[in-house]
């Protein structure tokens, strides 16, 4: 967030400022200031924090804070509700997480950006240097302040990873929330996996789809809107929004409306198989930290030192992507055409050595 950075001390002083001008009254700069010393036991609180406070409430959190000359006060010109006041100091903590899972696969393109300037504007940023002055709370002694100061402590204790990002355009992304919000078609040219040749769509867009930061458009054509498909944004090239008549949604427009029992992202497909696969080694202790699938069944056997997985699911890719991750501490054994697919994509990757 551009300009001035709040901390925990700040959204006390924030949240005072709300609570004493909320009742509709004008009260004088010195009076807010004395208010504040006395509430918060700051005797040293300074003007120029104060003025800096009603500048931030003023620009970043859209507060109608005006100075009344005819009465020589501050007060609310209309009804205002602060953004993080309706927060305890536990959800504030979850913003700040929140926030940096967003960040774990953000890419800067319009979505995400959106998504975390949002988080911002609502939740105050933690400030490293208050945090190391923190002293140790005893339970029971604990006033508003020092609870959110302890809570948001733990988050410099909680580290998130960046992720791998896609590639997006941000003008393609404003494109196509602009034809989501308004119903309009979307124009593009598209690369498809499945596809030798980049291919001319007409897409009615039904939902964005978000998968370990990567965004899918889920939409179909005009001619076939009960037969929608997955369009990844960045294979997306020349994209146009067609501002004709708007379509209505198909009663069907949510992504797989029916529950998908697997867990291997947004890869869907109609026909569902059931997989069986052995793991051996290092990979035994893998496969028990995470739940597959819904109806994943796990079968132990330690005499082979091998542990059976068997679930359902229509994802039939992603789990080949998964099962390749494992190496030779995977194999599969059914369905009988995923082993032949399996054997075929081992037999390629020989051929490269």
């Amino acid at each position: 967030m551009p300009g001035h950075k709040t901390s925990h001390t700040q959204l006390e002083r924030f949240r005072l400022i709300d609570s004493l001008l909320s009742s509709g009254e004008t009260i004088s700069f010195d009076d807010i200031l004395e208010k504040l010393r006395s509430i918060l036991r700051a005797p040293a609180l300074s003007e120029s924090t104060l003025r800096r406070d009603f500048r931030y409430m003023k620009n970043e959190l859209v507060a109608p804070l005006e100075y009344d000359a005819k009465k020589y006060g501050w007060h609310y010109t209309k009804t205002y509700k602060l953004p993080s006041s309706g927060f305890t100091d536990d959800e504030i903590l979850a913003l700040h997480l929140v926030q940096k899972l967003i960040g774990q696969h953000s890419s800067g393109d319009f979505i995400f950006k959106s998504i975390q300037t949002l988080l911002e504007k609502i939740s105050p940023a933690v400030n490293p240097d208050e945090e190391k002055k923190a002293e140790p709370v005893r339970e029971g002694e604990l006033d508003f302040g020092e609870a959110v100061s302890k809570a948001l402590t733990i988050y410099d204790r909680i580290f998130v990873p960046a992720r791998p990002k896609p590639v997006l355009e941000k003008e393609a992304c404003e494109k196509v929330l602009l034809a989501l919000k308004n119903n309009f078609t979307l124009d593009f040219h598209y690369n498809s996996k499945w596809e030798p040749e980049e291919r001319h769509r007409q897409i009615l867009p039904y939902q964005l789809v978000l998968d370990e930061g990567a965004i899918y458009l889920y939409g179909a054509r005009r001619t076939e809107p009960d037969n929608p498909r997955l369009f990844n944004l960045t294979k997306m090239r020349n994209v146009e929004v067609i501002r004709g008549k708007p379509f209505d949604l198909p009663a069907n427009f949510r992504f797989h409306e029916e529950a998908e029992q697997g867990r291997f992202g947004a890869f869907q497909y109609d026909d569902y198989f059931d997989f069986k696969i052995e793991f051996y080694g290092e990979a035994r202790k893998l496969v028990h930290e995470f739940v597959w699938s819904d109806n994943q069944q796990l079968e132990e056997n330690n005499e082979k030192n091998m542990t059976t997985l068997t679930f359902t699911s229509s994802q039939w890719l992603p789990v080949q992507r998964w099962l390749l991750s494992f190496g030779a501490d995977a194999k599969p054994i059914e369905p009988d055409w995923f082993v032949a697919e399996w054997k075929e994509m081992i037999r390629k990757m020989a051929e490269n050595l």
